[in-house]
């Protein structure tokens, strides 16, 4: 069982200490001071260097916001970049297999010859797209 006694120094007192004593784990008593000086608090000037913090927090969250906003649009443009040459490699890619004749089935070369005539007209749609947005 723990047992804690604070002696605490009353605030008019220049500097004060607080003494706990608890018992440790073997039974015996464990002693620390902490000393405790009191500060005068003048009602006005708390309230207004809270305040002062307050807004410079709210200045800081909104440079954060601002930066971790533009960090996202950055890193949606590289997908979208990235996304853009996918669909590129896909199209030279289909327009490959549906030129490949007889060594491909023919439903993959009908597919591909499909695929190779959309996917220039949606990267160029992704493109228009990414420009207004982004």
């Amino acid at each position: 069982m723990r047992r804690t006694r604070l002696n605490v120094v009353p605030p008019s007192a220049k500097g004060g200490v607080i003494e706990a004593e608890m018992m440790g784990g073997m039974g015996e008593p464990a002693h620390e001071v902490i000393n405790v000086v009191p500060v005068p608090l003048n009602n006005t000037n708390s309230l207004q260097s809270l305040v002062d913090a307050t807004i410079s927090a709210r200045e800081s969250r909104t440079q954060r916001v601002r930066r971790l906003q533009e960090e996202a649009k950055s890193l949606a443009r590289e997908q979208i970049s990235e996304l853009e040459i996918l669909i590129d490699a896909t199209a030279k890619m289909a327009h490959e297999i549906a030129e490949g004749g007889e060594a491909y089935p023919v439903g993959a070369r009908e597919l591909s010859r499909r695929l190779a005539d959309e996917l220039p007209r949606t990267l160029q749609t992704l493109r228009i797209v990414a420009k207004k947005s982004l």
